[in-house]
């Protein structure tokens, strides 16, 4: 199983629009940041999580060609608003293209239910306020998303969302606060109990509850990665600052722990050089890094295997 990050930005992106600070004028490309979106695939199935504004660009920057789900962390525009571009692939067309023969033979919609987007029930309501076009018949116009929206709230570390050939990936989502929004992390992990490996990814949060953090740890079993908000080095109302982020990476004791939704303040550099200062206050994390595991700054195009 593996996970490309492919967007580690904050809700601007880096660079911001017009701002001509030192790492928005960086030609280092790890200081370049679309907004948080990653990409799950194992055994030819392919994971969505978010689709924000960035998505059509991610889209063709990794060459997906086929989704199987969508997992949606939470309703802020930088995480859904590129739903729209789910379209070439959940087609639903509209009745007055149905309606003509010639038109329905060339862009056949796409059988069943739709394309399985798995959210919150709470999100799931703040999806169809926002785009009610998706989910009623119109009879004029193009195509529209052809989506199937799945509640998730039930798939806990007992209970896990079965996915992919033969059932063997296995999804728990993770209740978290962000600010006084409510958001979900994911869990991704596959093998059997005693063998079990996983990759924890958990954006746009400023309060992860302990039984939340036992859920990371019983979902993942061996979590070799962990993406986790970490906005900047000042605190903020609703994201981990970098403190923060260590905090809760020192109790999950991931092999790996990867800071995303990064904003402008600090470069790549920067950053790494803050964790490595930092680091001797977290004991569990720096005996992992001795061991060979890494505390970093994710970056645009990372890939996590797991």
């Amino acid at each position: 199983m593996k996970m490309t990050l492919m967007g580690t930005g904050t809700s601007h992106g880096v660079p911001v629009i017009g701002c001509t600070c030192p790492v928005c004028t960086s030609s280092d490309p790890h200081n370049t940041r679309l907004r948080c979106s990653a990409l799950v695939e194992e055994a030819n199935q392919h994971f969505l999580i978010d689709v924000g504004p960035d998505f059509r660009f991610q889209a063709l920057k990794y060459k997906i060609c086929r989704l199987d789900a969508v997992f949606i962390t939470h309703s802020h525009a930088d995480h859904l608003h590129g739903i729209d571009d789910l379209r070439i692939f959940s087609h639903k067309n509209s009745f007055a293209m149905s309606r003509d023969r010639v038109i329905a033979e060339k862009y056949p919609e796409t059988s069943g239910e739709g394309l399985p987007v798995y959210t919150s029930e709470r999100t799931k309501g703040y999806i169809h306020q926002r785009f009610p076009y998706i989910f009623v018949d119109h009879d004029k116009g193009g195509g529209i998303p052809k989506l199937h929206l799945i509640p998730i709230d039930q798939n806990t570390s007992e209970n896990p969302l079965l996915l992919g050939e033969e059932k063997k990936i296995q999804i728990v989502q993770i209740p978290m606060l962000h600010g006084n929004h409510h958001t979900n992390g994911y869990v991704f992990s596959h093998g059997a109990k005693d063998q079990k490996k996983g990759i924890a990814y958990l954006t746009d949060c400023n309060f992860i509850s302990d039984q939340s953090i036992s859920e990371v740890i019983k979902a993942g079993g061996q979590i070799e990665h962990l993406v986790i908000d970490a906005l900047r080095e000042k605190e903020h109302s609703s994201h981990c600052n970098f403190l923060q982020a260590l905090a809760y990476a020192e109790r999950i004791g991931a092999k790996h722990t990867w800071f995303t939704h990064i904003t402008h303040d600090m470069s790549h550099e920067q950053i790494q050089n803050y964790i490595n200062e930092k680091l001797p206050d977290f004991p569990r994390l720096s005996k992992i890094v001795s061991e060979g595991g890494s505390v970093s700054p994710a970056y645009d195009g990372l890939v996590l295997e797991a």
